[in-house]
């Protein structure tokens, strides 16, 4: 299976120099969708944030000495949420230099920089030897990236039977045809490769030479992620359009467009290793 690109990476970095703010103004410190319990569960947006960190987390099954990559760490939350169970080495790579130099202050504020390190790098490209980690995840970057090279380069970068953890969006139902103008506009404004089905996941996963352990559709528990993002970027839309401009405004219509809360979308945990 191949894959469009959604653009260059300058173009995804060009992205989060908006967006990143945006986030941290509308949502909160983790760049990443929330997992709710059940449809009854009035958690937080953060709560919920660092819920969906700690499913990952679990799966990862980080151990102590052990070296690991966060491909498209963002300002380097979840990585330090991460940080703070375990006695690792982490490093996170991010496209964009703001968020590079922002996660960097972040784990020295918090005292980790001895053994949490954020570097500027391009994940289809990464800059590390062969076998370099034992374990890595994805936590919502490879939506950015031509998926089959970035899991190429991660298998690369893995050390023979290590871990790998993905959490990416999906589709779970062809898009209806009144909505496919909409979603490539979004795609674009976004800067969003495609959106696989769950099967054609598998068939990455595989295709990439890793093999799968496990699949989880997690849909239910994620769901209510982009309608919360888009009352958000409403009730901020003033200042962030005075500080961003026309970049924000169309971003927010993004998000308050019907198409964001679609069935057909859906989010996955996948976990795989590297076979020796």
């Amino acid at each position: 299976m191949t894959e469009k690109m959604a653009g260059q990476p300058e173009l995804v970095s060009e992205f989060y120099d908006v967006f990143t703010h945006m986030f941290l103004r509308f949502w909160g410190e983790n760049f990443h969708y929330g997992y709710w319990l059940s449809d009854e569960d009035d958690s937080s947006v953060d709560v919920a944030t660092d819920r969906l960190t700690d499913v990952l987390i679990e799966r990862l099954k980080l151990r102590p000495g052990q070296r690991m990559l966060d491909v498209g760490c963002g300002i380097g939350t979840p990585a330090l949420r991460l940080a703070g169970t375990v006695e690792a080495d982490i490093t996170g790579v991010t496209i964009n230099p703001g968020q590079a130099r922002e996660a960097t202050a972040r784990a020295a504020a918090a005292g980790l920089s001895g053994r949490v390190r954020f570097e500027h790098a391009d994940a289809m490209a990464l800059p590390y030897p062969d076998a370099s980690f034992d374990v890595a995840w994805a936590f919502e970057s490879l939506l950015h990236m031509d998926r089959p090279r970035a899991l190429a380069e991660m298998r690369r970068v893995l050390r023979p039977g290590g871990r790998l953890v993905i959490a990416d969006t999906c589709q779970r139902e062809p898009i209806r045809p009144e909505y496919q103008d909409v979603l490539d506009d979004a795609k674009a404004k976004f800067a969003i490769a495609e959106l696989p089905s769950i099967d054609d996941y598998r068939a990455l996963i595989t295709g990439a030479g890793l093999e799968l352990d496990e699949m989880l559709d997690v849909s239910a528990h994620t769901s209510r992620t982009l309608r919360l993002m888009g009352e958000g970027a409403s009730e901020h839309r003033g200042a962030l359009e005075e500080q961003f401009g026309d970049a924000a405004r169309q971003l927010i219509e993004v998000l308050l467009h019907p198409i964001s809360t679609l069935p057909e979308f859906g989010y996955l945990v996948a976990t795989a290793h590297k076979t020796a």
